[in-house]
């Protein structure tokens, strides 16, 4: 059975996923994502390396949760680093009434507060960290508000359809080619922005979707003709039947055409504004 840190590796691998992309998307150093994978933990304080590993999970599509319990059960460590509030309640509280700072100097040693500061500064640290990763959840290019039921995107990106590109836009380029597989087909996508896209399977009407940075989407298991029309490609990862798709990082819409003759072809066409 192979160590759970090769598995996140392979992992990444099977996804076509680079530590330059991870690194590009997180910040995190390159070192320390290859240290992650080499099982090398000792590189980093166990605070940082539990966030590290976190980031670097949610960027592979792996469940981060189980990653962090597997590195705990690996160096034999808790995850309970900090006290409950019961347990802050209960503990006694210094008689201070007429001493003041001098008694306060006396009763708190300079060293315990030297650590206290060092561990304020840690978790200051952990905090801000922790904020730089929940914003990938929102749309690089999107704004929120908080409302009485949390935080609600705005200037989300808009789903095209086929009547925007006619209205709207013009084909830019167009190309056809053959899958290397056959039907039923199996799509996933894997996006790094957010995006969103239209999906017709057959005669059936279109159904949309729209995909957060991160998160996986799948269509699984269809025969007829089909199509995926994109609001863009940027920074999207497509995969028929485990082999990948090329669109180039298509700022503009793109439309993906799946036709299951003999042999199966993929037609992609890219378009552009109307000047």
């Amino acid at each position: 059975m192979a160590t759970f840190y090769i598995e996140l590796q392979e992992l990444r691998k099977s996804k076509d996923i680079s530590l330059e992309q991870i690194h590009d998307r997180t910040k995190i150093n390159i070192r320390y994502l290859r240290a992650i994978e080499a099982g090398d933990f000792d590189i980093l304080p166990i605070p940082y390396l539990r966030l590290f590993l976190r980031a670097y999970s949610d960027e592979i599509g792996g469940n981060a949760e189980r990653a962090l319990e597997q590195l705990d059960s690996f160096l034999g460590t808790s995850s309970s680093h900090i006290p409950s509030v019961e347990r802050i309640k209960e503990e006694p509280i210094e008689d201070m009434e007429t001493s003041g700072l001098d008694q306060l100097s006396l009763s708190y040693p300079s060293q315990k507060i030297r650590q206290d500061l060092i561990k304020a500064g840690v978790l200051l640290i952990i905090f801000i960290f922790v904020i730089v990763i929940s914003q990938k959840i929102f749309n690089q290019e999107s704004s929120a508000v908080v409302s009485e039921n949390g935080p609600v995107l705005l200037n989300q990106v808009q789903i095209i359809s086929n009547e925007d590109l006619v209205s709207g836009y013009l084909q830019d380029q167009f190309s056809e080619e053959l899958l290397p597989t056959n039907s039923p087909f199996t799509i996933k996508l894997i996006p790094r922005k957010e995006t969103a896209f239209s999906f017709k399977n057959g005669i059936a009407n279109p159904t949309d979707y729209r995909l957060r940075p991160g998160v996986e989407q799948t269509l699984e298991k269809f025969k007829n003709r089909s199509e995926l029309l994109f609001t863009r490609t940027e920074g999207l990862s497509i995969f028929i039947n485990g082999y990948t798709i090329d669109t180039q990082d298509h700022q503009y819409p793109v439309k993906l055409t799946i036709k299951p003759t003999n042999p199966p072809s993929l037609v992609i066409q890219r378009y552009r504004p109307l000047q």
